[in-house]
């Protein structure tokens, strides 16, 4: 048993170290360690800078198990005592410890409990969770041993992902850069000298009145290309992709475009890295994470919509496909944190049925 635990332990560590996809290599590494502990259920998840628990990837669930669940953790009871105090932490008992706040509704009973942080050198990035041995048994020092090898593999993978992005990074400023000169050099000087052309028509007594609005129209035009063409320059010289939230959720997008065969088109509005910052740009990313999952999840859709902007003190979000459409009255979890996050931020969220066809979510928080 030990020797087959071992082995067992030795796949999943190299499963990990072979980093092809962070996302899923977490995911089976989850799988991994249900697997060695003879956890019924296994669950990791991520710290957001605002000490809430993100990106919380479970297994042992169905999906419609998890939708009957009325939220999923954010960081309170034992699992928030878990990240403030990152120790291993065994209990026979859920329910006899005194962090302990019971379930939400819906959600599966649950007994004996292993807990181990996932740490990324001094920082603590979250937690290995698993629950309910099988047999009703507790969960052993041997277990917590073996767990304690997968959290550090799982650091070890996150930090070896982090320093990839970073050297791309470098690799995406120097070409946002290049296309920065590009747009001010060419593209703008092109449209403005066709302006000034265009100017110089106006003044031409013998062109007709009608063509006259129509030239003019065309200035207009113009005139709020240049302008749009200006804010891309100015995002372009915003630091990112990670520090930017335009480019964190075009990389949530691509992860999600990477898994599937559904088209996602996005776009973005104003000044979003200027003034969207802390605990709201995580809200962002986060709600974009979550209405993507929906769709994929229940849309039965071939294309998604994402669009973001920035606009007179106003952060929105909006997510729309051309899917079987949403239910009214339908709440699962997922939308019930959307709703909470709203809140949080003293904005609103809505979703309803688009015609002919489809779904639109929108997610509004002031900034």
């Amino acid at each position: 048993m030990v020797v087959s635990r071992l082995s067992a332990l030795s796949d999943a560590v190299i499963d990990v170290a072979k980093g092809e996809d962070l996302s899923a290599s977490l995911r089976r590494l989850v799988e991994n360690a249900v697997i060695i502990s003879e956890a019924t259920y296994g669950a990791l998840g991520a710290i957001s800078p605002d000490g809430r628990l993100e990106e919380f990837t479970y297994v042992g669930l169905s999906e419609e198990s998890a939708d009957e669940i009325e939220r999923f953790p954010e960081g309170k009871g034992l699992l928030g005592h878990l990240l403030k105090h990152p120790t291993p932490l065994r209990l026979a008992s859920i329910k006899s410890s005194e962090a302990s706040v019971g379930f939400p509704e819906g959600h599966p009973a649950m007994n004996s409990f292993l807990g181990v942080p996932i740490r990324i050198r001094d920082e603590v990035y979250g937690s290995l969770y698993l629950t309910e041995k099988k047999g009703g048994l507790e969960f052993t020092e041997e277990d917590e041993q073996l767990v304690i090898v997968l959290a550090s593999a799982a650091g070890i993978a996150i930090d070896s992902a982090r320093g990839q992005a970073a050297q791309n990074q470098i690799v995406v400023l120097a070409e946002r850069d290049r296309i920065g000169r590009d747009l001010h050099d060419l593209v703008i000087q092109r449209l403005f000298a066709t302006g000034l052309s265009l100017q110089a028509v106006t003044k031409d007594e013998l062109v007709p009145m009608r063509d006259l609005k129509i030239i003019q129209e065309t200035i207009d035009n113009l005139d709020l290309t240049v302008q749009q063409i200006r804010n891309t320059i100015f995002e372009l010289q915003i630091p990112g992709p990670i520090a930017g939230l335009r480019g964190r959720i075009q990389e949530e997008i691509a992860i999600f475009q990477g898994k599937n065969a559904i088209h996602i088109s996005s776009e973005f509005q104003g000044p979003i890295d200027s003034f969207v910052h802390g605990a709201l740009s995580e809200h962002s990313i986060a709600v974009v994470r979550e209405l993507l999952t929906n769709a994929m999840k229940y849309a039965r859709c071939r294309h998604i919509d994402v669009s973001i902007s920035a606009n007179e003190g106003q952060m929105e979000v909006q997510v729309s496909d051309d899917g079987i459409g949403y239910v009214e009255g339908l709440r699962k979890s997922g939308l019930l944190n959307l709703e909470e996050r709203a809140k949080e931020c003293n904005g609103t969220f809505s979703i309803t049925k688009k015609a002919p066809q489809g779904t639109r979510a929108r997610w509004v928080a002031p900034y």
